[in-house]
């Protein structure tokens, strides 16, 4: 199962969707998937260590017999149902929470030892509320507050991302003009990916005379992108 921005779930076991808010719009709870097991006991046991940022559902004293959780998307500022854990994004404006179900949903008779999932026919809408493309860019206004374009530092690998103001008609032509002369980017250091060419481009700095990619943040003097028709 994946959840876009734009609101729309996607089931990879039976390949159908559902579509809920977009995500930084949400106002709804909605659960959106179901697990159930066997037995809490049936659970492989993790043999690593715990990172800093896990999170731990200790259920540990939950009975023996079936168990199934419920997953939910709702606002960050959200009470899940029961027994829960929630993760919340608050810049973003929504959360996903896992509870525990009062009882175990039911199964056909002979599937009661599997591991069975549970997904809704449909969700509160019957088409996406958003493009795909407007979502990404809402999205990464959410995240960092800005209403304009959005210039992004290079990452470990050197790239760097401008997330447009609106969505362009065809993926836009570009003029990246650096305020070190000795820096540019040439037509090799760009990646264009088919979802969203209409909303970002990736590229990377060289250094014009070693060719070394830059890797630390780098005055931009201009960019400019034409979509013309």
């Amino acid at each position: 199962m994946t959840v876009h921005q734009s609101g729309r779930v996607n089931y990879h076991e039976n390949g159908r969707s559902i579509f809920i808010e977009p995500l930084t719009l949400t106002t709804l709870t909605t659960c959106i998937y179901a697990y159930r097991v066997p037995a809490i006991q049936k659970f492989d046991l993790c043999s690593e260590p715990a990172d800093a940022e896990d999170a731990i559902f200790d259920l540990t004293d939950l009975p023996g017999g079936a168990v199934s959780f419920s997953f939910f998307i709702g606002p960050a500022n959200s009470v899940p149902p029961g027994r829960a854990i929630k993760l919340g994004y608050e810049l973003e404006g929504y959360s996903l929470a896992i509870s525990v179900d009062h009882q175990a949903f039911p199964v056909p008779d002979g599937y009661e030892e599997y591991f069975t999932t549970l997904s809704p026919e449909r969700g509160p809408f019957l088409e996406q509320q958003m493009a795909e493309d407007q979502a990404l860019i809402a999205y990464h206004r959410a995240l960092t507050g800005s209403d304009g374009p959005i210039l992004y530092p290079p990452n470990g690998e050197g790239v760097i991302r401008l997330i447009f103001a609106v969505p362009m008609r065809i993926a836009p032509a570009f003029k990246i003009e650096l305020a070190d002369p000795d820096l540019h980017v040439t037509d090799q250091d760009v990646a264009r990916e088919d979802r969203s060419e209409k909303v970002m481009l990736k590229f990377k700095v060289r250094n014009r005379k070693t060719g070394q990619i830059i890797r630390q943040p780098i005055a931009v003097r201009s960019i400019v992108l034409d979509a013309r028709l």
